[in-house]
């Protein structure tokens, strides 16, 4: 058993589990986490802060021990990318919390996008962590996932999928999305609970998505729906399945006040068995329990209650439901609505 104190100055370096430097001039302060090494497994001694992304090295096992890792602005620029990241092709977190600390509030593309935990290019497991906070206060930028798993391609074709299983998580106060899979990976998504966005003023969220090729499993969690409360035509979502296909969806309890509860756009889904509820005051955009827009999917026994427009597809046990949205906006044509995170 060996123990380290990696410091943000030294983790490039060595190589070793810890934040590195960036940008154009060095961190402010020193950021010092502890970590005990057993075999394949870095466990964190306590509660630390860090200005740069933490790397967890091939094969490893980042294990927060109910230890707490909080993403911090450093003394110039401001913090960028995943707070906590794969470097290589297999890792795994668990009983890490998660979380940010006043973060400044500025837009970032591609992998200065703002993440909580992010594996790319990676298989393995996130399990009973809480990842919370983590948005820039109210901000409208498309960044801030807390649990976030892609691997390119992201075109629906699968040379080399990577598999995740993301289990036992609470997902909380986040920006854009709660749990969301892009690309050539295969999630199941089982046994989380996944609170409403942070910042659904100021865009449209979805608390659990799959896009852009992924496919996966995605059952037995606790999701609260979302609203989009600004002027253009998009809708929030509480499980978004876009542009990706042969997606299983079954016993989930969705609550929340969703736009729409389970949005597909893809084929050879699987969606049977979820409660889809709906409560407090409807938003601008529509408000919608179940909506298929392909032409493949089996959708069956999912009860529904409490939306406007419960489903458009037959044979949904509709609990209750109120009059038909006068003005649907987005439905009847295509995804032109939904606002995927992007890949």
């Amino acid at each position: 058993m060996t123990r380290f104190i990696l410091l943000s100055t030294l983790a490039a370096a060595v190589g070793l589990l810890g934040v590195t430097a960036f940008g154009s001039g060095a961190a402010h302060a020193v950021t010092v986490c502890t970590y005990t090494d057993n075999g394949t497994t870095r466990s964190l001694d306590a509660d630390c802060e860090t200005e740069t992304t933490i790397i967890i090295p091939d094969g490893m096992t980042l294990d927060g021990n109910g230890n707490s890792i909080t993403a911090v602005d450093p003394g110039a620029g401001h913090f960028v990318g995943a707070i906590v990241t794969n470097g290589g092709t297999v890792a795994h977190v668990t009983r890490l919390v998660v979380n940010t600390s006043d973060l400044a509030n500025v837009c970032d593309a591609s992998g200065n996008r703002l993440r909580g935990i992010m594996f790319e290019g990676a298989s393995g497991s996130i399990t009973q962590n809480t990842v919370e906070d983590i948005h820039q206060g109210p901000s409208g930028c498309q960044e801030g996932n807390a649990i976030e798993v892609r691997n390119a391609p992201f075109d629906g074709t699968h040379p080399n999928t990577q598999n995740v299983e993301i289990a036992h998580n609470v997902v909380q106060d986040w920006q854009k999305s709660g749990i969301v899979c892009n690309g050539d990976v295969d999630c199941r998504i089982h046994h989380n609970v996944v609170s409403e966005s942070f910042t659904q003023e100021n865009l449209a969220p979805n608390s659990v998505q799959l896009g852009f090729g992924a496919t996966g499993i995605v059952e037995l969690n606790h999701i609260a729906g979302k609203q989009w409360l600004g002027a253009s035509n998009f809708v929030a979502t509480a499980i978004l399945i876009f542009s990706a296909d042969g997606v299983t969806i079954q016993r989930n309890n969705i609550g929340g006040n969703s736009d729409v509860g389970v949005y597909l756009f893809g084929e050879d889904a699987f969606v049977d068995n979820n409660r889809i509820f709906d409560g407090g005051p409807d938003g601008p955009h529509g408000d919608y329990g179940l909506f298929d827009f392909g032409a493949t999917n089996v959708v069956t026994n999912n009860k529904i209650r409490g939306f406007d427009d419960p489903s458009n597809v037959d044979g949904q046990v509709v609990i209750s439901g109120g009059p038909a949205d006068p003005n649907p906006v987005c439905f009847g044509t295509s995804s032109d609505c939904g606002q995927a995170a992007a890949p």
